[in-house]
């Protein structure tokens, strides 16, 4: 048997072994504050507002840049444009579509008549005078459409210039521009028109001069052209 005092120690050491294998008693928890952690979220959130912001700005800044005008010249213009050019299209006698306009003006103002007749000669003339009529018609219409089409084009001015300076975008004074570009183009159209009319009456003029001169040419040659008189003889040789 063993002895009282080994039963002991081993009881003892049991005991103590136990003691150390349980857990120790729960301990009240308390709740941890991490300051720094709060601040870093409150850092994210404040550059995520300012982000958002600075889209908000940037689609603002688009959508007024996107802005249509709201006025447009271009119809008006173009139509006082079209009348000008259905003047030159409709003109007579030499007519601006020509494909010769050479060949059809030699032949209708040549520079010599030779052999011709009072008749030719006569309808000759009646058609000179029928172009520069028609030449001076051409350019007295042109005349006439430009300065009716002068108070349409200044109120369609006036309306591009105040649209364009009220303009709310980019695009919409790019309009502005583009039809005040468009409108001093037809201006300037209306001038070539007008210079082109004007310029063929005076042609037609000079042409006429010239070919007067060739028809009075004409009839001085069959003026002085004096043919022999028919004989009454029947064998002249045998005088």
């Amino acid at each position: 048997m063993r002895s009282r005092r080994s039963i002991l120690f081993s009881a003892a050491l049991a005991a103590s072994l136990l003691l150390a294998a349980q857990p120790p008693a729960a301990q009240a928890q308390v709740a941890v504050i991490d300051l720094k952690a709060i601040l870093q979220a409150e850092q994210q959130v404040s550059q995520g507002l300012t982000q958002i912001q600075r889209l908000e700005s940037q689609l603002s800044n688009q959508a007024a840049m996107l802005q249509h005008l709201q006025t447009d010249v271009t119809g008006p213009i173009a139509q006082i444009t079209g009348q000008a050019t259905a003047i030159l299209q409709q003109a007579q006698g030499i007519g601006y579509g020509a494909q010769n306009v050479a060949q059809q003006y030699s032949s209708l103002y040549p520079t010599t008549m030779p052999g011709a007749s009072l008749a030719s000669t006569q309808a000759s003339l009646a058609t000179w005078r029928q172009n520069n009529v028609l030449a001076l018609q051409d350019a007295l219409r042109m005349q006439n459409q430009i300065a009716q089409g002068q108070p349409t084009t200044a109120a369609q001015v006036a309306a591009a210039v105040q649209a364009s300076q009220g303009a709310a975008g980019q695009t919409a004074a790019v309009q502005a521009t583009n039809q005040l570009l468009a409108t001093v183009s037809a201006q300037l159209t209306q001038l070539q028109n007008l210079l082109i009319t004007q310029a063929r009456a005076e042609q037609t003029l000079a042409a006429q001069a010239q070919a007067t001169q060739a028809a009075a040419d004409a009839d001085r040659q069959r003026a002085w052209t004096i043919s022999q008189p028919p004989t009454r003889l029947t064998n002249p040789g045998q005088l």
